[in-house]
C-alpha cells in the first residue's frame, strides 16, 4: 500500500466524509421546477453486471473481510444509491434521485479518475439493435467481448421490465445498466444511461416510438491504495455483497425480451 502523509491522509478521509453527506434539498426555484415535472409519465429499469477477464487484483489487506475487491467496489456504489435516494430496485421515477446518483457516481474518491461520454443510435420499435451497438462500443472499452454478452442480457431485461410496467399511454422509460468489470488487473464501476420514449397501443401492450436516442456512458477506475487507507470508513458502511447489488433490480428477475428487433 503506498504510504502517504499524515495532511493528505486527513484530506482523504475529510473528502470522503464530504461525499457520503446526502444530497442537499433543491432551493425554492427548483423544487417549483420540479413540482412542474409529470413523473406519472416516466418510470426507472435498472440492471446490474459484475463480470471479469480472470485477471488477478491486489491482497486485499484490511477489506478481507468483503470477501472480494467487487464486493468493495458494490459497497461503494451501494453507498452512492443510499446517499442520494436512489433506487435501484424499484420502478418509480425519482428525477432528483436519478439525478443526485449520477452525480455522487461520478463523484467517487475512490476512484482513480472517471471519464464520461455519449453515443446517439436511431431506434424504433421495429429496430433496436444501433441502441446494443452504441452500448457495445462504450463498454467494451471495459470489458472482454464475451462478458458484454451478459450486459446484453441485462438490456434486454431492462427492456422487458420496461413492457410490462404500465405507466400512461405515452411514457419515458428511463434505463440503467450497472456494471462492476475486472479488466487487465483493474476494476472499473460503469454505468450507461438511456430514457426512451414508449406509446402504449391496444392489444399491443408499449412500443419505442421511432426516435433518436442518446446513450450516456461514465466510468471510474477503483484506487486500491486509498480503499485500503480508508478502509475503518468502508467497514462502517452497509456493506452489498457483489452477487446482492448484481441480483437487487426489478430488471433482474424478469426473461430477457425476445423481440426480433434486438436483431435488427
Amino acid at each position: 500500500m503506498t504510504e502517504i502523509s499524515q495532511s493528505q491522509f486527513r484530506r482523504e478521509a475529510a473528502e470522503i466524509a464530504l461525499w457520503e453527506s446526502p444530497s442537499p434539498e433543491p432551493v425554492a426555484a427548483t423544487r417549483a421546477l420540479l413540482s412542474q415535472f409529470d413523473s406519472s409519465s416516466n418510470d426507472q429499469g435498472v440492471g446490474n453486471n459484475a463480470v471479469g477477464d480472470g485477471s488477478r487484483l491486489p491482497d486485499l489487506g484490511p477489506l478481507s473481510s468483503f470477501g472480494s475487491w467487487e464486493s468493495v467496489a458494490a459497497t461503494i456504489v451501494h453507498k452512492a444509491a443510499s446517499v442520494s435516494g436512489f433506487d435501484p430496485g424499484g420502478t418509480t421515477f425519482d428525477l432528483k434521485a436519478w439525478n443526485d446518483f449520477l452525480t455522487k457516481f461520478a463523484t467517487i474518491p475512490l476512484c482513480l479518475q472517471y471519464v464520461y461520454d455519449y453515443r446517439e443510435a436511431n431506434i424504433s420499435s421495429l429496430s433496436l439493435k444501433s441502441a446494443v451497438d452504441a452500448v457495445d462500443d462504450l463498454l467494451k472499452s471495459f470489458m472482454s467481448p464475451e462478458n458484454y454478452l451478459g450486459v446484453v442480457e441485462s438490456i434486454k431485461k431492462v427492456g422487458q421490465l420496461a413492457l410490462s410496467t404500465e405507466r400512461q399511454t405515452e411514457k419515458n422509460s428511463n434505463q440503467q445498466i450497472g456494471c462492476l468489470s475486472v479488466h487487465a488487473s483493474r476494476l472499473y464501476l460503469g454505468v450507461v444511461r438511456t430514457t426512451v420514449s414508449m406509446e402504449h397501443k391496444k392489444g399491443k401492450g408499449y412500443e419505442q416510438l421511432t426516435q433518436t436516442l442518446q446513450v450516456y456512458r461514465g466510468y471510474g477506475v477503483l484506487d486500491f491504495d486509498k480503499c485500503k487507507r480508508s478502509a475503518d470508513k468502508l467497514l462502517g458502511w452497509d456493506g452489498k455483497d457483489v452477487d446482492d447489488w448484481a441480483n437487487d433490480t426489478a430488471s433482474a428477475s424478469q426473461q430477457p425480451n425476445q423481440s426480433p428487433a434486438w436483431d435488427n
